[in-house]
């Protein structure tokens, strides 16, 4: 004969196992604390299965992310293929003007080239924030051996000067030195930095 309990309604003795006292009708809450116990120790077993499968996709996205670090490095090895100078100046409205000259130094045509700048205050620290422009581009062809000027005004008056530097250069043939769709920490580190007088 099963373990006996007393009914927690009337008092009487029960089975353990039962589901409802024989006496009264009410519920065995022995054998409902049995169930939710169990319910619990399974909903925990699964968030554990859940984290484990979780934990081997992030070493799995880790190795993938080293393997294609020596793929980032090769878009950016060789020369970019332009010779790029630059100057901050002051529009006719007092805003913080960019200006950079391009020469195209292959013997093909360039179709777009791609600019990450870093804009600086007066004490030469990163300004960030929604007014600030960071990725800068043209998409003017600019043929081979030529030379093309670019102007971007800056809406941000506290921009007094910027590091700037390219990070995607794509050339007629469809071609492309660089990665157009760079992070900012790829381009800090692979780009090449142009002088802002």
């Amino acid at each position: 004969m099963g373990k006996m309990i007393k009914c927690n309604v009337c008092g009487n003795e029960i089975a353990k196992n039962a589901k409802v006292c024989p006496s009264c009708g009410a519920k065995n809450r022995n054998l409902a604390s049995v169930r939710v116990a169990i319910i619990v120790v399974l909903v925990l077993t699964f968030i554990a299965l859940i984290g484990i499968i979780a934990s081997s996709d992030e070493e799995s996205v880790y190795e993938n992310t080293v393997q294609t670090v020596s793929g980032i490095d090769s878009l950016y090895s060789g020369d970019c293929g332009i010779e790029a100078s630059a100057s901050m100046n002051e529009s006719i409205i007092g805003l913080p003007e960019l200006q950079v000259s391009v020469k195209n130094v292959t013997d093909k045509d360039i179709k777009a080239v791609k600019f990450y700048a870093v804009p600086v205050d007066v004490y030469g620290e990163e300004l960030t924030g929604w007014t600030t422009q960071d990725y800068l581009y043209t998409d003017d062809t600019i043929t081979a051996g030529g030379t093309t000027s670019i102007t971007y005004q800056f809406i941000e008056d506290r921009v007094k000067n910027v590091k700037l530097y390219v990070y995607s250069v794509y050339f007629a043939d469809g071609s492309e030195w660089g990665n157009k769709d760079a992070t900012k920490d790829v381009i800090l580190k692979n780009g090449r930095l142009i002088e802002v007088n």
